[in-house]
């Protein structure tokens, strides 16, 4: 058995404990992540959240956060709050389905948050679901269809934990308090990442949080991890922009030469 170890809008939010999670089914042409695989831990091998936390502290208000116009951020730009090291350690599932998205065979995806982290664990899911059902995320050309389910056999699994659960759950993978990973069929999102982005994204929390996602669920489906192809291109959003951009613009969609749905 592969570790199974605990990046549309909920309605009647509710949650359900997840107590175990089974594998997904494999396909020969698409398999998860068969150990921990992250985008490793820049320049050493120190704790990268205290330094991370002191850049926070010095930089402007990331996008969405301390707004006062009164409109709500939009939806990729919610939840914008304080760096973490760790939460209450319980992993829930948001509950609720929503509709197919795309064409194609069918790939199911569930959202689990860890309690007692800042922001609304409904924006995470709303974030995660908007993503995944983009025309440029996986689902893209018909290759798939995607749907958010709340079930213990959902093929996917995005989670939203505090850096230090996020160690737990990628160990022996070192994440180091810094980035996320994927870990069989589940892609871990560290909390610290998703509020506060990296430097050299240049404050654009929207693209990063996009490329989060996709990432990671690329790992779950068996896609390593690929370099830069050139200066000036658009970043593949397999390789580790995390740590640097090689000389690529970047760039968070599977597909972004698709256009959006409307």
């Amino acid at each position: 058995m592969g570790l199974a170890l605990g990046l549309c809008l909920v309605s009647g939010a509710t949650t359900v404990l997840m107590v175990s999670v089974p594998e997904p089914p494999t396909d020969p042409a698409e398999t998860s992540a068969t150990g921990p695989v992250g985008d490793g831990v820049p320049g050493s091998s120190d704790d990268q959240r205290t330094q991370q936390s002191a850049e926070s502290t010095d930089a402007s208000p990331a996008p969405g956060k301390g707004s006062t116009d009164g409109e709500e951020p939009p939806v990729l730009l919610r939840s914008v709050e304080e760096e973490v090291d760790s939460a209450d350690g319980d992993l829930v599932v948001m509950e609720g389905e929503s509709e197919v998205m795309g064409e194609g065979p069918l790939t199911t995806f569930a959202v689990e948050v860890e309690k007692g982290l800042p922001g609304e664990s409904e924006d995470f899911v709303a974030a995660v679901e908007k993503i995944l059902g983009d025309p440029r995320s996986w689902r893209a050309d018909d290759e798939r269809s995607m749907q958010r389910v709340d079930g213990d056999d959902a093929d996917i699994r995005v989670l939203l934990a505090a850096p230090d659960t996020v160690d737990r759950l990628c160990a022996p993978l070192n994440t180091n308090g810094y980035v996320s990973c994927a870990n069989g069929n589940r892609a871990v999102i560290n909390q610290n990442r998703w509020v506060s982005g990296v430097p050299h994204f240049e404050d654009d929390l929207k693209t990063y949080r996009i490329y989060l996602i996709n990432h990671e669920v690329g790992h779950t489906l068996g896609r390593g991890h690929v370099n830069c192809p050139g200066e000036g291109e658009l970043a593949p959003v397999m390789q580790q922009q995390t740590l640097d951009l090689q000389g690529c613009e970047r760039n968070g969609w599977v597909h972004p030469e698709n256009a959006p749905e409307d």
